[in-house]
């Protein structure tokens, strides 16, 4: 297995240049996901795992778009590895702890820094209302991707990106209907919106990751970024937007944020929000200060002082500590054999049990029914 390797931003290539062209991307943020977007138009607003209930049985009964939804997420690219995909969803696993951190006070937080796109949850709420549930649904979608076998066809993995995609359907046919300014924002959860949501789980989730003193070898980098890719085209990226390498994702999230980064009150808030709410709360159990202290060398101190989290001395000086913790799991991880194995499997314990614990106890009254 290759040894660890930092991330380094790629040279600019002439293909990416003209593919990730403002032009391009322009027509980008005026497109969504149509197959998606055409069975919202029929459903009514109801939790995703209902919807997906009524899509598959009108797809059935009816055919038409609802059929047509159920088969391209049951239609699986020739260049789809699932060998890849398993071998990135074990990483996830046994690197669970520091990944879903880094997710949380990095990817999630930096996303926020992109105003046309946060506008979107600041008009539906669904991050400064509820924040942990919102959260925990989000850990629940990566959960049930990461168990084995979780994203084949049927699994509840699976079932669950489905639901996703519907809950982001039905939120642009919301916000539409609330007489959204599309010469503004231009259209909510776009191509260009989606594609950086899936930089947010990958390279943004390494580079925090790394940050934070864990630092994945290359054969588990290209890993990830070929089951995040999958992801992409079944969450509704079209082609066009879909990376072949982490080098070109990396790339593209230059891209989008030379084009769209304009930090504001509104993500300072966001920021803020959620990092305040996940404060003490399963499965980590980490003090806000930690948190405001773990976003800050994450983020690094431009945009973290834009967002205005607070420093601590004490609090620095305890996340290089936990820093250079992960740097021993890390190695440990790599050369100590059984080490990653006994990782995936206490982590998927304690994912679930957390969220057992912290989403309601029936499942239909989940937005996504299943916990793996």
């Amino acid at each position: 297995m290759n040894a660890p390797a930092a991330i380094i931003a790629p040279s600019a290539n002439p293909a990416w240049q003209a593919k990730y062209s403002d032009s391009v991307m322009d027509r980008m943020r005026y497109t969504c996901d149509p197959l998606a977007d055409s069975v919202a138009a029929q459903l009514k607003r109801a939790r995703p795992a209902q919807m997906l209930d009524e899509v598959y049985a009108r797809a059935k009964s009816e055919g038409g778009v609802f059929s047509d939804y159920v088969d391209h997420c049951h239609t699986i690219p020739s260049w789809v590895d699932w060998q890849q995909v398993e071998h990135a969803a074990r990483v996830n696993l046994g690197f669970a702890n520091v990944r879903s951190i880094a997710l949380l006070v990095s990817s999630l937080v930096e996303g926020y820094s992109l105003s046309k796109a946060t506008h979107v949850l600041v008009a539906t709420g669904r991050l400064h209302q509820d924040v942990l549930r919102r959260v925990y649904e989000t850990s629940q979608m990566t959960h049930n991707m990461n168990v084995p076998g979780g994203l084949r066809p049927g699994a509840q993995g699976h079932r669950t990106v489905m639901e996703v995609r519907l809950l982001h359907a039905m939120v642009r046919k919301y916000l539409r209907e609330q007489g959204w300014d599309t010469t503004k924002y231009d259209e909510p959860i776009n191509q260009e919106d989606m594609a950086f949501t899936i930089i947010e789980f990958d390279y943004l989730a390494q580079r925090g990751m790394e940050r934070m003193g864990a630092s994945l070898s290359d054969d588990d980098k290209a890993a990830s970024h070929h089951l995040w890719r999958f992801m992409a085209r079944q969450n509704g990226l079209c082609d066009e937007m879909l990376t072949d390498s982490l080098d070109e994702e990396i790339y593209q999230y230059q891209r989008i944020r030379e084009r769209q980064y304009d930090p504001n009150h509104e993500g300072r808030m966001l920021a803020q929000a959620v990092i305040t709410a996940l404060a003490r709360q399963p499965p980590f159990n980490l003090s806000e200060e930690l948190l405001f202290e773990l976003s800050r060398i994450c983020l690094g101190d431009d945009l973290a002082d834009v967002y205005e989290l607070p420093r601590s001395a004490f609090w620095w000086r305890a996340v290089m500590a936990y820093k250079a913790m992960n740097k021993v799991s890390t190695y440990s991880h790599y050369h100590m054999p059984g080490v990653a194995r006994l990782s995936e499997a206490m982590n998927v314990r304690m994912l679930r049990k957390a969220l057992h614990k912290n989403l309601p106890a029936d499942p239909q009254k989940r937005a996504f029914r299943h916990i793996s």
